[in-house]
């Protein structure tokens, strides 16, 4: 189930919590920014992760303990390229495909409460409306419930119309 929602992301509660990242899992700006404030124990989670893995590709996802209380867990994906050799920083609509793909996957047959934010439209500079239809396009049949959080009343409001 994918659901709209206007709201804040700092003020949702869930199992799962979707940080568009990147590459290096780096906490930086945006809902990255907003976890770091929030929980900032998280960003020393996520390099233990990839020390023991290693950096991700675009469009990969690495799921973490979430340290606070907010969140179980944190499902980062890898939605900018900030590896040393990367070809492309920004994402495009592919690497964003990629992503919910591979959340999608992830989450099959899981009952659990996943709050995201859009993916790729902060920083990334992303269509709100083309992103928004490749998230509902994956998330949309899934048991677990999705809720795609805007903090933006006429983001929401042009987004609940699709």
């Amino acid at each position: 189930m994918f659901t709209l929602k206007l709201s804040d992301i700092s003020k949702e509660r869930g199992d799962y919590v979707v940080n568009p990242s990147n590459t290096i899992l780096s906490l930086g700006s945006g809902v990255s920014g907003v976890l770091k404030r929030m929980c900032p124990e998280l960003q020393n989670v996520m390099w233990e992760w990839l020390n023991r893995n290693g950096y991700l590709n675009p469009g990969d996802i690495a799921i973490t303990p979430y340290p606070c209380e907010e969140f179980e867990y944190a499902i980062h994906a890898a939605v900018m390229d900030y590896r040393d050799d990367a070809k492309k920083v920004s994402p495009d609509y592919e690497r964003i495909e990629k992503i919910c793909k591979n959340i999608a996957e992830f989450l099959d047959n899981k009952k659990v409460k996943v709050i995201t934010p859009l993916l790729g439209t902060g920083v990334g500079g992303l269509d709100k409306r083309e992103v928004y239809k490749i998230m509902k396009k994956y998330f949309d049949k899934l048991n677990a419930e999705v809720i795609l959080v805007v903090h933006n009343k006429e983001d929401y409001e042009k987004l609940i119309l699709i």
